[in-house]
């Protein structure tokens, strides 16, 4: 069902033909029914750097929407704008599980394929080994995260990914898949379940509309090739637990680290279960019957078992409304997201523990510091250019949000372990001492986990 309301001026996105963070958006606007201009930026000729539209984006990707007055990259933001504003049909089911699954799917790919697999990426990576090394790194990286989803999505999957109606995990499904097997030329023969949906998908106009060698910008030949294949300290006030919350966590991680701000905030009792990431604790198989990705944080809600971070904090703040974490206002909303999809897929991929092991294996520890440096720098300057107009004595205003829970966690790491100078972002520094003042923040520092090492504390 298309959106039925008015739109008073055409949606402009910015986007490039083969990106596939641009491919689910194109998705979502497509599903939705809604016109837009398609305004196309070429990634291999430079055209993300050019001046004006670093203004639109200060990360230098794509897609970037432009709504009126509001300016919106990264596309989980859009894609959750989107879904806010023009409601039908919508991308979420009303079921938490569900919606939990779908969150899960969708990070999955956001935070665990998608950017080891992006541009800068894969040439850096040949640039440091060679052709060949690149291959493994891009098919270890797609196939760990198919083997999740295919876990993930067993006991869940229908026609499409979470059922028989399309919602948010098929948008990020349908472009990984589809780019997976048209340009890394993955076989999808071991993942059933995703080859099934892929199938479906490739039964609905508005999935075929939106692929990449359809696009205005993509070069003919592809074209010829593809046609022939207010912060409240209060306790939560909802239901009764029956079961107290499980939380499966490391002390370093800054993914699990944002997660204990959460529980604390919503003022949740839990129970902290520590993973050994250096003992690799992680690919016990008891732990990866509840994580396959073999990753903390995850989370045990009864019979609900949640992995990833962000899918663990929209389903806290789903299933317990207060204090909220994202504010009514649907611009604030979209800056939140963008925020907390910076740190999540722009920045923490690139430190986190797997990422850092491989580099020591192919790179200089000198080479290493370099890159992880990089990855910081470029994420927090977007960061500043992004909240410098919406900052209050935190990072969208006055009320503790979902940036800052992202926003607290990825400061702490840069400052801490990487030895990031804050000088040139004086809008995070101002919102990390506020974090500094809060005792739900101090008590959530990895320092004082109980599996912190003594010498830490």
């Amino acid at each position: 069902m298309a959106y039925s309301g008015e739109v008073k001026e055409k949606l402009k996105l910015y986007s490039y033909w083969r990106s596939s963070c641009g491919h689910r958006v194109r998705l979502a606007l497509s599903l939705k029914g809604i016109e837009y201009e398609y305004i196309p930026v070429n990634l291999l000729k430079g055209d993300q750097f050019n001046p004006d539209f670093m203004k639109i984006n200060p990360m230098g990707t794509v897609p970037a929407l432009v709504d009126g007055d509001v300016v919106i990259s990264d596309s989980f933001a859009i894609i959750m704008y989107i879904d806010e504003k023009y409601p039908e049909p919508p991308l979420l089911p009303r079921d938490l599980h569900k919606r939990a699954l779908n969150y899960q799917a969708a990070s999955i790919i956001s935070s665990g394929i998608q950017p080891y697999q992006n541009l800068p990426v894969i040439r850096y990576i040949e640039e440091k080994t060679n052709a060949e090394e690149k291959i493994v790194w891009i098919n270890n990286v797609i196939r760990k995260g198919f083997t999740a989803l295919e876990k993930l999505l067993v006991n869940c999957a229908g026609k499409y990914a979470t059922g028989d109606e399309i919602y948010l995990a098929d948008l990020f499904l349908a472009t990984q898949i589809h780019g997976a097997m048209i340009k890394f030329q993955i076989d999808v023969e071991p993942y059933p379940i995703l080859a099934k949906c892929y199938e479906a998908y490739n039964e609905l106009s508005v999935f075929q509309d939106a692929i990449p060698a359809k696009q205005p910008d993509a070069p003919s030949p592809a074209k010829l090739i593809l046609s022939s294949s207010s912060l409240h300290f209060r306790a939560n006030s909802g239901s009764e637990k029956k079961e107290k919350l499980k939380l499966y966590s490391y002390w370093r991680s800054s993914c699990v680290h944002r997660v204990r701000i959460a529980l604390d905030l919503k003022g949740l009792e839990y129970e902290y279960i520590p993973v050994n990431l250096r003992k690799r604790d992680q690919l016990d198989p008891g732990f990866k019957k509840i994580n396959p990705m073999g990753t903390v944080p995850a989370l045990v809600d009864g019979g609900v078992v949640i992995s990833d971070s962000f899918a663990i904090i929209m389903y806290l703040d789903e299933r317990y409304p207060e204090p909220p974490l994202l504010p009514r206002d649907l611009h604030k909303r979209a800056v939140n997201y963008q925020a907390a999809s910076i740190v999540l897929s722009g920045i923490q991929p690139h430190q986190n523990l797997a990422v850092m092991r491989l580099m020591e294996e192919k790179i200089s520890d000198e080479e290493k510091t370099v890159w992880v440096s990089n990855a910081i720098t470029k994420g927090f300057t977007a960061l500043e250019e992004l909240l410098v107009s919406s900052a209050g004595k935190y990072a969208t205003g006055d009320e503790v949000y979902l940036a800052d829970v992202f926003l607290a966690p990825q400061i702490h790491t840069a400052v801490n372990r990487f030895q990031i100078n804050m000088e040139p972002y004086p809008t995070l520094v101002k919102c990390y001492e506020s974090y500094n003042d809060l005792p739900v923040f101090q008590n959530a520092v990895p320092e004082k986990q109980p599996d912190a090492p003594a010498s830490t504390s």
